[in-house]
């Protein structure tokens, strides 16, 4: 199996922080799964998909990308971005021209298409992502839901073969998050790795194909829904038993 990313060994500490945020980090990442990527606040979870990104570089150790190093030289990085996306926790942060239209077309303009693909790009992310109504709309004017389904939008538009979604659904209504939730499973059906972070443990049980539980920056736990589940010794060391207790544990493999 080519995984869609491995890490080996990586290691990222920020500026005048003394404790590292990836300690020895290493996971294989396989393709076309449901992944999500549990651990507390501070236990690395972002860091990590700024690495995949290539937003971040590691200090130490080694990041593959389908098998082949990455290259952080400008013009490799354009091709990783376009194949790689993220979505951030506050879309607020990934918004920032003055309509949804001109906002969806930055990434295609970006990365050197045509205006007529370009607009074709965002006419599918547009549809994929129930935004096209809104395309002429100020960014500003979007509710919490609509600003997210236009920020993933936005990444959509590349057509990336990986998703990062950084606690994507933590600041909308349940209404939204199924919204989003429509959007991840056609574009899991269309072969797209998806990352998404979460607090959520019900999405552990009930949407996720894959599991990655980070601790103090390293991979605490790597496998199946069923094989956390099952593993009291990880649930106990990463205390997610304390917070487990109203999801239910019966997952068939």
């Amino acid at each position: 199996m080519t995984f869609a990313f491995e890490f080996s060994n990586v290691q990222f500490r920020y500026d005048g922080l003394s404790d590292c945020a990836l300690c020895g980090l290493t996971v294989a990442i396989p393709p076309g799964e449901k992944i999500a990527v549990l651990g507390r606040n501070g236990s690395g979870k972002s860091t990590f998909f700024l690495h995949c990104n290539g937003l971040l570089r590691p200090q130490y150790g080694e990041i593959r990308f389908g098998g082949k190093p990455l290259s952080y030289a400008r013009a490799d990085l354009r091709q990783l971005r376009r194949r790689v996306g993220i979505v951030f926790q506050n879309p607020d942060d990934q918004l920032f021209s003055a309509s949804v239209g001109q906002d969806i077309s930055f990434g295609p303009l970006n990365l050197g298409f045509s205006s007529a693909e370009t607009e074709e790009r965002v006419r599918q992310a547009a549809e994929l992502c129930g935004v096209t109504h809104l395309l002429d709309r100020p960014t500003h004017a979007l509710s919490g839901g609509e600003k997210a389904r236009v920020a993933m939008a936005g990444v959509l538009a590349m057509e990336p073969s990986v998703l990062l979604a950084d606690e994507l659904l933590s600041a909308i209504d349940p209404w939204a998050r199924l919204d989003i939730f429509d959007i991840l499973q056609t574009l899991y059906d269309r072969g797209t790795t998806i990352l998404l972070a979460t607090h959520d443990l019900s999405v552990v049980r009930y949407w996720a194909t894959y599991v990655i539980v980070l601790q103090k920056g390293k991979i605490a736990f790597s496998g199946t829904p069923a094989q956390l589940l099952q593993n009291s010794s990880v649930l106990e060391a990463t205390e997610l038993s304390k917070i487990w207790w109203n999801v239910d544990m019966t997952v068939e493999e």
